[in-house]
């Protein structure tokens, strides 16, 4: 074997090497966090208009809570809503506020979206309340489709996705897009 050769054969060993030690050297690959989707623009509105208030985390809910959560929207955030629920050209966020200080002590449930040809967002307050929440209240994404009031009272059928106000195992509120403004059903006591 010639000198060349033999450099040629102990590089192709070392970058080898190199690969094999970084590859088992690498910590595996931290899963997103999915409360982490809002845009730039909405998380300056949340500060500026709603200090001292943030978005819901998995961590706030209790611990029976966060497994329900945890199996049945495994990559969604609790507090963080994402769909066309004002306009089905424009995607818009449902973001559930809980106080900093104290994540059972209220709630907003604020709707931003972004304006036509503009990347500034607007935004509308849905739902609040300043009583003290259960642990287990998340929001999510209800598709378009037929809803049922609780009672059977009266149904509706949405073209666009609604946001699903619910407390896990205990009952759920839609509110929908209608007449210009969010409307409220309540679906499950």
């Amino acid at each position: 074997m010639s000198n060349a050769e033999r450099i040629r054969r102990s590089l192709q060993l070392l970058a080898i090497a190199v690969i094999v030690l970084s590859v088992a050297g690498s910590a595996p690959a931290k899963p997103p966090d999915p409360c982490a989707v809002l845009p730039k623009p909405v998380l300056k509105l949340i500060a500026t208009k709603f200090p001292g208030w943030r978005a819901k985390q998995l961590s706030d809910l209790d611990q029976d809570a966060r497994q329900v959560w945890a199996l049945s929207h495994p990559h969604e955030c609790p507090g963080v809503a994402e769909g066309h629920f004002e306009n089905a050209d424009r995607l818009s966020f449902a973001v559930f506020l809980v106080p900093q200080s104290d994540p059972v002590g209220g709630f907003k449930l604020i709707a931003f979206e972004k304006g036509a040809g503009t990347d500034a967002y607007g935004w509308e307050l849905i739902d609040e309340s300043n009583a003290r929440t259960y642990s287990g209240a998340v929001i999510s994404k209800s598709p378009p489709g037929k809803y049922s009031q609780v009672d059977a009272t009266s149904s509706v059928t949405t073209t666009l996705d609604g946001v699903r106000f619910g407390l896990i195992d205990k009952g759920a509120v839609l509110y929908y897009w209608s007449d210009g403004r969010f409307q409220k059903l309540v679906l499950s006591a």
